[in-house]
């Protein structure tokens, strides 16, 4: 009976081992999963631990869930690679796989990655003349606008001296306090004087 349950739990445990074994599990990529990807790329390539189908493929979204066209998806022994059809722009990306492994299971997973290009520059790391000469003029307005502004500065400063240098004039305010308290004495000495004028009545 005990060498009946051994060979069954032993031939269990080859059949499992074997099929978790076979399976074409994830390996490697190009870009990795949360890479932040500084030069332009071309190419995409993601590797397995074992061969995949012709069939396995991969798509690519952007942050906001739209496809981003790929010109071809090809398979090599263990890899998909995958073709850029156009430059990608600075933003958060997704590569969506599906594949076939070699004992036949499908499986299927996901690589974030995120692309921060150097400014201005393009597919075959230069950087456009354009960039340049919007930078030159850039720095000639920035210069422009800094001596306008000196110049507003200095006008201000001489406005403000002009001002003080000339005498103040009375306004309607510099005679409220006078008026208020001459209104006050006045009521201040009518009220004194009912009140005596009643008091002797």
């Amino acid at each position: 009976m005990l060498k009946k349950i051994s060979f069954i739990i032993s031939t269990l445990f080859f059949l499992l081992g074997t099929n978790v074994f076979a399976h074409s599990h994830f390996k490697d990529s190009n870009p990795k999963s949360g890479e932040v990807v500084t030069d332009a790329l071309e190419n995409i390539t993601l590797s397995y631990e074992t061969k995949v189908e012709s069939t396995s493929t991969f798509s690519l979204t952007d942050q906001n869930g739209t496809n981003i066209p790929l010109s071809q998806v090809s398979v090599n022994n263990n890899q998909l690679v995958g073709t850029l059809k156009d430059e990608l722009a600075d933003g958060g990306y997704t590569i969506h796989w599906k594949i076939i492994g070699a004992d036949g299971h499908p499986l299927e997973g996901e690589v974030p990655f995120s692309v921060q290009l150097p400014e201005n520059q393009t597919a075959d790391g230069t950087v456009t003349v354009a960039a340049n000469n919007t930078s030159t003029s850039e720095g000639t307005t920035a210069e422009t606008e800094n001596v306008k502004a000196a110049d507003t500065s200095q006008a201000q400063t001489a406005a403000v001296l002009t001002q003080k240098a000339e005498p103040e004039e009375a306004t309607f305010k510099d005679y409220m306090i006078p008026v208020a308290v001459g209104l006050l004495i006045v009521f201040g000495a009518g009220s004194y004087w009912l009140f005596y004028r009643r008091k002797h009545v």
